[in-house]
Formats: structure tokens, C-alpha cells, sequence
């Protein structure tokens, strides 16, 4: 009976139901039949009211019961959760369909019209559910939503498709995606850091580029804020006179103050010696201060400069900074 219902027909009565009365219907309640005692019902008041208005329930004697309407919604229900047709579904079906725990994963077809479908919330969550660990990424699945209307579907399938699939893209969250999966290759690095690129673009491409020299050729294509940006967003490249010409140029040195690094003498002594400026590198010479001090106290704990201990932490250290870095 239910296979003879079409998705109109489900869809009317249940126009009004929540997600939370989606998974009580299927899930919860009359689990062993058709009927279930009253008591049972008193925290699904709501649903028992609406099941009641349309005609699916109604009381006999102490019981809810379903009636002949109700059990074929049911059965018509149970068949559509584990169907591709239900992309068609009300929203909040569709909804409980993908987070309910009781129900063993939808098939990649369904998940597919799901991921493009009307509602956002059910297109990002399908689309994750694809890319569980029970697809494992499946980069055959992630290639067929690279082109989806929606760049959140898009960013969240990115770094197992194909990255070829993204140079013409527009979102700087999908780039990031894309990168983050580490399989961006030489050609996605020089489309997206093309001058011809908006800056959005090549912001979120920046941490594939890694040569000294394309990155100057990049800062010279760009404002001086956009220069502060990239640096601040990248500081293992905010690096000596790459990163004062940038605070020269860009008018908002402060920002890139707090994390440039290998700053010239000259730089830092014009700061040192500005009664209104470099307020960045300032806080930073200070903050060096006073580590020092107590790294000095702390050091009378070794034999000596020479101690071999000593040299041991501080190699340590330094692995560990450059490991940060690197992130």
C-alpha cells in the first residue's frame, strides 16, 4: 500500500511536522504496532495532535491507534527514508533522514540529490555524509559535487576531488579547502596566485607558494594593505625587508609589527627611537626584554654557556618553533 503513495501524498500531512516528530513517528513511538498506550505519548503531545487533525491517529480507550491512513503514511515513510526520491521530501524529512542514529547511511545516489537540493542546511550535511568515513572520501563522489551551485558543498568536498576541477574558482574558502588537502599541484598554484586573480583568490592560495621570488613578484601586484594582509596571514614569508617594505608601503604597519620576523637593525632602531609609532615591534622588543631576564636567571642553572644540555633544550626549542611555523 505504502508503494502506491506518491511523495505528494506523504508530503501534505506531514507538511507541518519537525525533525524531532519525523524520528518520533518512525522511531519512537508505536514501535511494536499499531496502537500504544496514551501514557506513552506524553511528550509527543504535538505529533499525537497533528496525527489526530489529519486523520493518521486517534484514541481508543487509553490507547493511540493508528488508522488505515496512518499505517499507510507509515509504511510509505519507512520505504522513502531508504529512497533517492527523498530529495523530494518535505525538509524536515530530509532533515531527520541524514542526522537520525537509528538509520544505517543513505546510498551515494540519495546523498547526491540531497547535496543538491533546495535546502542549504541538507545540502552541506549530505554532502559531509558523503564524504564520511564510510565513502572515505570517495574522490569519484567528491568530482561530481566539485561543480555544485553552492560553495559550501563545494568547500567541504575539495580536498578529495580533483583540483583541476577548481581553477576557475571563485570562493577563497573552496581554495583554502583545496589546499588544505594537499593535493593541489604547480597549475592550481599559478592560476590562483595570478595577478589576473582577485586578491580574495590568492590570499587563500598562499600557503602553496614557498619561493622567495615569486613571492615579491606577488606583493608587487598588490595594494599595501593587501601586501599587510597576505604577510599576516602568512608570516613565515613576513621575513626581513620583504616584510619593512611592506609596513613602508602598506600604512598599517602595527598589524604586521606583531608578527614579522628577522627585522633589520635599522628598522628595529627607528622603531625603538619613535615617540608615536612602531608601537607593534615595540610591545615585542619589550616582551623580548623580559624573557631574556628570566631565560638569564634561569641559565645559571647549566655549567655554562658551553653546556652541552644547554645546547640540547635549545635545539629542541628551536625544532619545535620552526615546526609552528610551518603549520
Amino acid at each position: 500500500m505504502g508503494q502506491r503513495m506518491e511523495i505528494k501524498e506523504i508530503n501534505e500531512p506531514t507538511r507541518n511536522w519537525t525533525v524531532d516528530e519525523f524520528a518520533d513517528f518512525l522511531h519512537y513511538r508505536l514501535q511494536h504496532g499499531d496502537r500504544e498506550s496514551i501514557r506513552s505519548w506524553w511528550r509527543s503531545t504535538s505529533l499525537l495532535c497533528k496525527l489526530e487533525a489529519t486523520g493518521l491517529a486517534g484514541l481508543d480507550g487509553d490507547e493511540v491507534a493508528l488508522t488505515p491512513a496512518g499505517i499507510e503514511l507509515r509504511d510509505a515513510l519507512y520505504l522513502l527514508e531508504d529512497s533517492p526520491d527523498i530529495a523530494d521530501a518535505n525538509l524536515n524529512l530530509r532533515r531527520h533522514r541524514l542526522l537520525d542514529w537509528h538509520d544505517h547511511a543513505l546510498d551515494p545516489e540519495a546523498l547526491l540529490r540531497l547535496a543538491s537540493g533546495r535546502s542549504g542546511k541538507v545540502r552541506v550535511e549530505a554532502a559531509r555524509a558523503l564524504m564520511d568515513e564510510e565513502n572515505s572520501g570517495d574522490r569519484s563522489l567528491a568530482d561530481k559535487l566539485a561543480t555544485n551551485p553552492d560553495p559550501k558543498v563545494r568547500a567541504i568536498v575539495a580536498p578529495y576531488a580533483d583540483p583541476h576541477l577548481f581553477l576557475d574558482e571563485t570562493a577563497p574558502d573552496v581554495i583554502r579547502a583545496v589546499v588544505r588537502g594537499g593535493r593541489a599541484d604547480d597549475v592550481c598554484r599559478e592560476r590562483w596566485t595570478s595577478p589576473d586573480e582577485p586578491f580574495g583568490i590568492r590570499l587563500a592560495a598562499g600557503a602553496l607558494v614557498t619561493d622567495g621570488e615569486e613571492v615579491d613578484r606577488m606583493l608587487a601586484t598588490m595594494s599595501g594593505y593587501e601586501r599587510i594582509r597576505f604577510l599576516c596571514k602568512y608570516p613565515r614569508l613576513a621575513v626581513g625587508k620583504r616584510a619593512v617594505d611592506a609596513c613602508r608601503v602598506g600604512g598599517d604597519e602595527p598589524l604586521l609589527e606583531y608578527s614579522m620576523t628577522r627585522v633589520p637593525d635599522g628598522y628595529l632602531r627607528e622603531a625603538l627611537e619613535s615617540k608615536t609609532d612602531h608601537w607593534g615591534l615595540k610591545s615585542r622588543v619589550e616582551d623580548y626584554r623580559q624573557a631574556l631576564r628570566e631565560a638569564m636567571r634561569l641559565e645559571r642553572l647549566f655549567a655554562g654557556p658551553d653546556s652541552q644540555v644547554l645546547a640540547e633544550i635549545r635545539g629542541q626549542v628551536e625544532a619545535e618553533i620552526a615546526e609552528e611555523e610551518e603549520r
